[in-house]
């Protein structure tokens, strides 16, 4: 059984929380968070303004510091510096770094434990793992990162048809949901456009998803070119991905059944034929999702892919995939 701690309790922190509790495979040590506290904490999991999830876990507090929820006995810690947090005490073997602060190598040794995956892409040469992507390329690196939510839905499409049919150039947008770094009303901010109102404004936005895919896929390099706007919903986005294939023969129909046909089809990869809505894949855990019929085909290998995502709960479940594959390769490897 894989022990995890889970270093901040924001919004991933808190979905790969959600996502554990039912595994049987997974128990979870500790948490450190600074703004959830004990008297809170089961509220705090069981509701939720944009997730569908069972919650109807059992749940009981062991002491001031300790609770039990399924079969997992969590220990709650507060600690702002990661140096102070005892995760070997607590049984963790893994954890998953969501406070969005220790984001280098350096930073997260810190943590007094074996493996950290970080959520979130690395402000210095850390190794990039994406599940689905490269993840077979893992060699028992201590401290990895499993770079951003839309590295996760437009990696795998990108490795997928650059392999089978090469990409020319590839040009996406992210229109992306609402984070908790954005506003509801108007402040005084003058180097940001998210300084105003996320309730009643489309805001153009920079994206780092370009450098993050070409850290994974460095063939990529100079073909990938992307921007993003942010839009007001709590949760759910989509990649308008402008695509052209060295093989012009090619057809939506042909991209569609490759899809089809991938061992990790339902998993990494989804298909969509119906008119849904963003809010139609919220919870999801599959984060490359083709959306057929808003995509188009426009001829000689020229292709515009929408390609839904939950930015929130399937980038989770692609950190969780990461961490049970680096659990897999390390165990193997002591074999």
């Amino acid at each position: 059984m894989i022990t995890v701690g889970i270093n901040g309790f924001g919004r991933i922190g808190k979905c790969v929380f959600l996502q554990l509790i039912g595994n049987p495979a997974f128990t979870i040590g500790c948490i450190n968070a600074v703004t959830v506290t004990m008297d809170d904490i089961e509220d705090y999991l069981r509701y939720d303004s944009n997730h569908r999830y069972d919650n109807q876990f059992t749940f009981e507090k062991i002491d001031q510091n300790t609770f039990r929820i399924n079969h997992h006995i969590v220990h709650l810690v507060s600690h702002m510096d990661a140096s102070e947090i005892r995760w070997k005490e607590y049984g963790c073997n893994y954890v998953i770094e969501a406070t969005g602060v220790y984001l280098t190598t350096d930073k997260c040794k810190l943590h007094d434990v074996d493996y950290v995956v970080i959520s979130a892409p690395p402000k210095d040469d850390t190794k990039t793992f994406i599940y689905g992507v490269n993840d077979h390329m893992y060699r028992g690196e201590r401290i990895v990162s499993g770079s951003s939510c839309t590295t996760n839905c437009l990696s795998p499409m990108l490795r997928l048809l650059d392999d089978t049919y090469k990409i020319t150039d590839c040009v996406f947008t992210t229109i992306h949901a609402a984070t908790a770094t954005q506003y509801v009303v108007d402040i005084v901010h003058k180097t940001a456009r998210t300084n105003r109102s996320i309730f009643n404004n489309i805001i153009p936005h920079t994206t780092g998803a370009s450098s993050s895919v070409t850290a994974v896929l460095p063939q990529l390099l100079g073909k990938v070119h992307g921007t993003s706007v942010r839009v007001p919903v709590s949760d759910g986005s989509l990649v308008d991905l402008n695509i052209e294939l060295e093989d012009h023969r090619i057809t939506l129909k042909d991209i569609c059944k490759l899809l089809e046909s991938h061992p990790l089809y339902g998993k990494v990869y989804d298909t969509c034929n119906k008119k849904l809505v963003s809010s139609d894949f919220i919870t999801t855990t599959t984060p490359t999702v083709l959306d057929i019929d808003a995509s188009m085909d426009m001829g000689k290998g020229r292709f515009k892919l929408m390609i839904w995502y939950d930015n929130e709960w399937s980038y989770s479940a692609q950190l969780i995939r990461l961490l049970e594959a680096m659990e897999c390769h390390n165990f193997l490897s002591t074999v």
